[in-house]
Formats: structure tokens, C-alpha cells, sequence
């Protein structure tokens, strides 16, 4: 048990070192010129209908494209952020367990976090330096 609360709050801790890292600059400057991009196709995407049908035809077949799209997004989005949550619980539960009820009443989630992301690096590099 112990075991599995090191390896998932270690998990955590390195989800959060990485969400925090200097890609995020490059991360922001992909996304945007992926929008922009995907703004020209939809322009082109319109303009290419436009010659085949009337343009409120047009208008309506890309919007329902972009309607589909952002859907499908909100979805996978919400599973994510379900996944995320029971993540959370389970590292609860099992904080829980360990440290038993009055005792998680008296220490807060951060401080735990903290700690036992301290023994983890601890062990890692004993380990490490034990060979």
C-alpha cells in the first residue's frame, strides 16, 4: 500500500513539474498557430464550398463541422478531467489508510504531499547511491 501511494503521488509531483516547465511559452506558440492555421483551412474549406453550393449552404456545412469538432473536444475533455479526479481520490483513500483518520484530520494535503514526495526522492537516491 505504501508503495502504491509513493508511485502516485511520485506520478503527481512529476505531472506538475512538467505542467510548470519552461515549455510552456513553446507550448502556448504551437497552439496558436495551430488555431491559425486551422483558421485558413476553414476559410478555404468555405471559400472552396461557396463555389459549389450557395455561401449560407457553405456557412452552415462548416459550422456544423466546427459544432462536430468542439464536441468531440468538451468530451475527451471531461473524460480527462473525470480520470484526473478519481486519480485524486485514489491517493486520498490511501493517505488515508496510512495515516488513519484523526491523523489526516491534523495534517493538511499539501504537507503530506510534501513529505511524501520527500521520502520517495529520499529512497530514489539512496538507492542510487547505495550501487
Amino acid at each position: 500500500m505504501i508503495r502504491q501511494l509513493f508511485s502516485l503521488v511520485l506520478k503527481r509531483e512529476i505531472a506538475d513539474l512538467k505542467r510548470r516547465g519552461g515549455g510552456g511559452v513553446l507550448l502556448v506558440a504551437g497552439i496558436l498557430l495551430l488555431m491559425l492555421a486551422s483558421l485558413c483551412a476553414l476559410a478555404g474549406l468555405y471559400l472552396w464550398l461557396s463555389t459549389r453550393m450557395t455561401p449560407w449552404e457553405a456557412a452552415l456545412a462548416v459550422a456544423t463541422l466546427l459544432l462536430f469538432a468542439g464536441l468531440v473536444l468538451i468530451m475527451s475533455g471531461r473524460s480527462i478531467i473525470r480520470r484526473q479526479r478519481a486519480r485524486n481520490e485514489e491517493i486520498d483513500a490511501l493517505t488515508q489508510a496510512l495515516l488513519g483518520r484523526s491523523g489526516a484530520a491534523n495534517v493538511s494535503s499539501t504537507s503530506i504531499g510534501t513529505v511524501v514526495a520527500a521520502a520517495v526522492i529520499g529512497l530514489i537516491i539512496g538507492r542510487s547511491l547505495h550501487r
